[in-house]
């Protein structure tokens, strides 16, 4: 097994060497269970989520033992990347690689717990949003491309918000297919990035009209070719 620990968290290298065993016996809390699961553990004071992503098929065992970096190490990876750019993220403690015959087989990526909740619960999942909470979560967005970051997976449900005093903080999740670049990205790259975010239209119109504002673009054109480009995805999806 391949392990990698931050330097802050070596002290706890046996019972991270141990987190692979102790999720199959059942230990810890799990918090989602989907495509991939996340599971809570505490140890010595340090809760701890475990993403534990699915077992892979033996292309892929291919590809991740030969050609590319798992999703497990790029999660540990791009949490280095987005701290280093000033982009919060949970922090990272470890990854581990489980392999048979020499061929990857299934990734852990092992972070701090951090407070939040999902955008998608207080934006899309509520009859009337909020165009405050809806304006942070662009300026996130275009804070993030203004250091060079395009996030693999621009959904509401990777935007972990808390909020104090009415500013809105945000923590940013599922960053292991994000992409990265020196200052922005292109207009038509930041633009496409949006698509993910939501497919309720009025939220979804909304967003990229504060985005647009925020960046100072014209908002209807804007708006205009980001509609066209979520009917292009989604009938993509549909056709799949």
């Amino acid at each position: 097994m391949k392990v990698v620990i931050d330097q802050q968290f070596q002290k706890y290298e046996n019972f991270i060497r141990q987190i692979p065993r102790l999720i199959e016996d059942g230990v810890g809390t799990t918090v989602y269970d989907g495509r991939n699961k996340v599971v809570r553990l505490e140890y010595e004071g340090e809760t701890m989520m475990v993403k534990c992503f699915k077992r892979v098929n033996i292309i892929q065992q291919i590809v991740y033992t030969f050609f590319r970096k798992s999703k497990a190490e790029r999660a540990f990876l791009f949490a280095g990347e987005f701290a280093s750019r000033g982009i919060n993220t949970p922090q990272r403690i470890a990854f581990l690689e489980e392999k048979r015959c020499g061929l990857f087989l299934k990734g852990y990526f092992v972070s701090k717990e951090v407070e939040g909740t999902e955008c998608h619960l207080l934006l899309r999942e509520v009859k009337e949003f909020s165009p405050q909470l809806a304006d942070a979560v662009m300026k996130q967005t275009l804070l993030m491309h203004s250091k060079g970051i395009l996030h693999g997976d621009l959904n509401l449900s990777n935007f972990l918000c808390t909020e104090k005093s009415g500013n809105f903080h945000f923590n940013m999740i599922d960053i292991n297919r994000s992409r990265f670049c020196d200052g922005y990205p292109s207009n038509k790259e930041c633009l496409k990035n949006l698509v993910r975010t939501t497919h309720r239209r009025d939220l979804y119109e909304y967003l990229v009209a504060s985005y647009a504002r925020q960046r100072g673009w014209d908002e209807k054109e804007t708006v205009q070719q980001a509609v066209a480009l979520l009917d292009r995805f989604e009938h993509r999806r549909f056709k799949l």
